[in-house]
């Protein structure tokens, strides 16, 4: 039967009942086919890949899709709608929207900062770093009864690490600062409306970034932003927007999934049988990968755009449509995966999508899984009767795209 331009399905991916129980919209979809076309606040029309098969196409044949939009007609590559702040345009045009020998090139002046070499350097200071934030955790819970893990712990922590090592903040690294409560508000948009009213945060994230940039031209230090200012990768400097927007990058991505992994890990763990997961403690970093498949804290990735008219599994793309990879659906994908629906610590190796795929696979992913292992370890030794508030459920953010926790309340039971 011959494909046609697939209807549009209403599909809600930013209600609480589906980031509490995405398995079944997952389902539900996959049953629909490979490819399923919707709209998604901010991007617009959307087909959306449920499948290992076709969402490895789309995450690794650039023949056939591109993550730059100015090759299919837009005006720029990230592909942005008219109506979004010009303020965020150059924060937007990264190194997540290049492709081939330009992506490459920006890749590799800050590739080596993330290898598991280089993170082996950090190790001490990640353990201090998660002693540090459990100790005040655990003064909160003697105080209060109980302590929320994401404002204590999974937001601060890895917004500290990745301020230390890129070298920003260094006077004061306290959840509270005008940059974190910036990218907070950011990090808060869910729509046209709120992308608006973010516009003052962006400006306050560009102003403080630009004044640490023009910092390490006139004087140096030993951190990643010194290193990204002076250092000449493809035989010429960086300009001051492809600095920008780096930075701007590198601070985001380095913390806002650690967050989200990390909170969301610890919710699936309590949620189960503490007997079961103590026969697995202390964690490896391979059984937090198999927490990352199985909570997929990431949901959509970054748009692509057909390069031509084709057939994508059950659809029919026009050039210059948008595509995305919708990774939970895929990473319980059970055309190539045994029981997606069961976290199985020994499950063998497999490469799933948590941190996509293909050249742009996730540049921080060893450091979200370094810090993962030691916060939960470190926690759960610390408090090996921790629990979830039985009177208190998660408050979900809803962030199209995301699926992550605003809070979430544990009480020790010792």
């Amino acid at each position: 039967m011959k494909a046609k331009r697939q209807k549009i399905v209403a599909v809600d991916l930013q209600s609480a009942p589906f980031k509490a129980e995405p398995q079944k919209t997952w389902i539900q979809l996959q049953a629909l086919g490979p490819v399923v076309t919707t709209r998604v606040p901010l991007m617009g029309r959307v087909a959306l890949t449920t499948r290992y098969a076709e969402s490895r196409i789309v995450l690794r044949d650039t023949d056939r899709f591109t993550l730059d939009a100015k090759q299919v007609g837009h005006k720029r590559s990230a592909g942005m709608r008219w109506w979004v702040p010009g303020l965020l345009r150059p924060l937007a045009d990264n190194l997540l929207t290049k492709e081939g020998d330009e992506h490459r090139a920006l890749r590799q002046r800050v590739d080596y900062a993330f290898r598991r070499a280089r993170l082996d350097q950090l190790t001490h200071y990640i353990d201090d770093v998660a002693e540090q934030r459990i100790e005040h955790f655990s003064r909160q819970l003697q105080r209060h009864g109980k302590a929320d893990f994401v404002s204590n712990i999974a937001r601060p922590m890895p917004q500290q690490v990745i301020s230390t090592l890129l070298g920003l903040n260094t006077q004061t690294q306290s959840i509270d600062n005008s940059l974190n409560k910036a990218l907070s508000v950011l990090g808060s948009v869910r729509g046209a409306l709120d992308l608006f009213r973010a516009v003052p945060a962006i400006r306050t994230i560009t102003r403080k970034l630009k004044v640490e940039i023009q910092q390490r031209r006139a004087a140096p230090e030993s951190d990643l932003l010194s290193e990204l200012v002076s250092a000449q990768g493809d035989g010429r400097a960086l300009t001051d927007d492809e600095l920008l927007s780096m930075v701007f990058l590198l601070y985001v991505a380095g913390h806002e999934t650690t967050t989200h992994l990390m909170s969301l890990s610890l919710w699936t763990l309590l949620n189960g049988t503490m007997h079961h997961v103590r026969e697995h403690l202390p964690l490896s970093e391979k059984s937090v990968t198999e927490l990352l498949r199985y909570t997929s804290p990431v949901q959509i990735t970054k748009p692509r755009f057909a390069m031509e008219d084709q057939l994508l599994g059950n659809a029919m793309i026009k050039r210059g449509e948008t595509v995305s990879v919708l990774v939970g659906a895929v990473n319980h994908d059970a055309n190539w995966i045994e029981e997606p629906g069961t976290l199985n610590f020994d499950r063998p190796s497999i490469k799933h999508l948590g941190f996509g795929g293909g050249a742009h696979v996730c540049l921080g992913m060893h450091l979200a899984l370094r810090e993962t292992v030691t916060i939960i370890n470190a926690l759960l030794l610390r408090h090996p009767n921790l629990t979830l508030d039985p009177t208190k459920h998660p408050t979900w953010t809803r962030r199209v795209g995301i699926r992550a926790m605003e809070s979430l309340q544990l009480v020790d039971n010792a």
